[in-house]
C-alpha cells in the first residue's frame, strides 16, 4: 500500500513539474528601448505611431488593451489621475444655483468631511506604491476595486534618461494578477 501511495505522489510531482515548465514556455519576450519584458504567447504586440515617443499596445485574448509608452519623462503618462475634489455638502445647493448645474462626479463629490477626504485621497480610484523589480525602481498602480481603475507600471527614469509606462484599465481579478506577474519580468536587456 505504501508503494502505491509513493508511486502516485512521484507521478503527481513529475507531471506537475512538467506542466509548470510547459506553462512558462507559453511566453514570448518583447523589447522596448532598453527593456525586455515577457508576455503571454497568446498576447498580440502591436507597434503604434508615436510622434515624440515610442508607443505600442498589448492585446490579450479577452481584448483587454495594455498601453505602452517609452520616451522623455515629461511626455510619458505617469499613471496619476487627479481624483474628484471633495466639497462640503452644505455648498451643494449654492453651487447648483450659481452654476445652473452640479459638477460631474469625476470633477467633485459632496461630503461631510471634505478636508479629510481630500487629504486621504478617498475618491482616488487607484493605489500607488514604489517597488524595485530587477534593480529598477518602479511605481506600481493598482485599482482600489478590482474591475474599476488602472493596473499599471511606471518607471520614472531609466538608464538612458527616458521613462516607461504600461497600463490597462478595468481588468478582472485574474487578468490583474497576470499583469502583475508580467510586470515582474521587466529587466534591462
Amino acid at each position: 500500500m505504501f508503494r502505491v501511495i509513493k508511486f502516485t505522489v512521484i507521478i503527481f510531482l513529475f507531471t506537475r513539474c512538467n506542466q509548470t515548465k510547459q506553462e512558462s514556455e507559453k511566453e514570448k519576450e518583447i523589447q522596448i528601448g532598453l527593456l525586455k519584458i515577457s508576455i503571454p504567447a497568446s498576447t498580440n504586440f502591436i507597434k503604434g505611431r508615436g510622434v515624440d515617443s515610442y508607443v505600442a499596445y498589448l492585446i490579450n485574448e479577452n481584448r483587454d488593451t495594455f498601453h505602452i509608452e517609452y520616451g522623455r519623462p515629461n511626455i510619458i503618462y505617469n499613471l496619476f489621475d487627479y481624483p474628484p475634489k471633495a466639497l462640503p455638502e452644505k455648498d451643494k445647493e449654492g453651487l447648483q444655483k450659481n452654476l445652473g448645474k452640479l459638477p460631474s462626479p469625476d470633477e467633485a463629490v459632496f461630503t461631510k468631511s471634505p478636508e479629510q477626504d481630500n487629504l486621504q485621497n478617498i475618491f482616488q480610484d487607484n493605489f500607488y506604491l514604489y517597488d524595485t523589480i530587477n534593480s529598477i525602481i518602479v511605481k506600481i498602480v493598482q485599482p482600489k476595486r478590482i474591475g474599476h481603475g488602472k493596473t499599471g507600471l511606471y518607471i520614472p527614469e531609466l538608464k538612458d534618461g527616458n521613462s516607461f509606462s504600461i497600463y490597462a484599465s478595468n481588468l478582472d481579478s485574474s487578468l490583474h494578477r497576470k499583469a502583475l506577474q508580467m510586470f515582474k519580468t521587466i529587466r534591462y536587456k
